[in-house]
């Protein structure tokens, strides 16, 4: 059996050095380094750094867009078919949701009928491809501020960079 293999670049944004990781068909994750659930699923004897990718290329060109402020949306790009098929229906909620608005984790549960926010909040926070599937616009209920794989601080950069009011939680 044929070991899978998977390139890596990095990117320097504004709430730390991204780690994107793809094979030649599919993109697989945008990790902030260390973040939890980092680069999991991958075998670190398959990554390969690479100075150039034409599917790490695609992403990298989204992220100066995104990061320059602007709204761009990448439909043509291949994620992964990972993950649990609950995961999956998660994941392509939050693709709907548009730059500069938010739901809750609640609202979420209500919209694909799931019993339980903390279930959908176990899927959010397993997403694997930070940034271009927006995790980061999913508050608590009241538009409070609430977990974020890589910490709150940075979705709330994020939020804050595309001009989302949210609570912050009082400590």
């Amino acid at each position: 059996m044929t070991q899978k293999k998977y390139a890596k670049m990095f990117y320097p944004s504004p709430i730390g050095t991204l780690s994107l990781v793809a094979d030649e068909q599919y993109l697989y994750g945008i990790w902030v380094q260390d973040q939890t659930h980092f680069e999991r699923g991958l075998g670190d004897e398959t990554i390969e750094e690479v100075a150039s990718h034409s599917v790490l290329e695609k992403v990298i060109s989204y992220l100066d867009t995104y990061f320059e402020g602007s709204v761009q949306h990448l439909s043509d790009l291949p994620l992964a078919p990972i993950g649990t098929d609950f995961e999956k229906r998660v994941w392509a909620y939050l693709q709907a949701i548009p730059y500069g608005q938010t739901v809750t984790y609640g609202q979420i549960a209500q919209d694909l009928q799931v019993a339980s926010a903390q279930a959908i909040g176990g899927a959010v926070g397993r997403n694997p491809w930070s940034i271009l599937v927006p995790c980061h616009r999913v508050l608590g209920s009241g538009n409070r501020l609430t977990g974020y794989a890589s910490g709150v601080e940075k979705k709330a950069w994020l939020l804050q960079h595309e001009g989302v009011a949210f609570q912050e939680n009082k400590k």
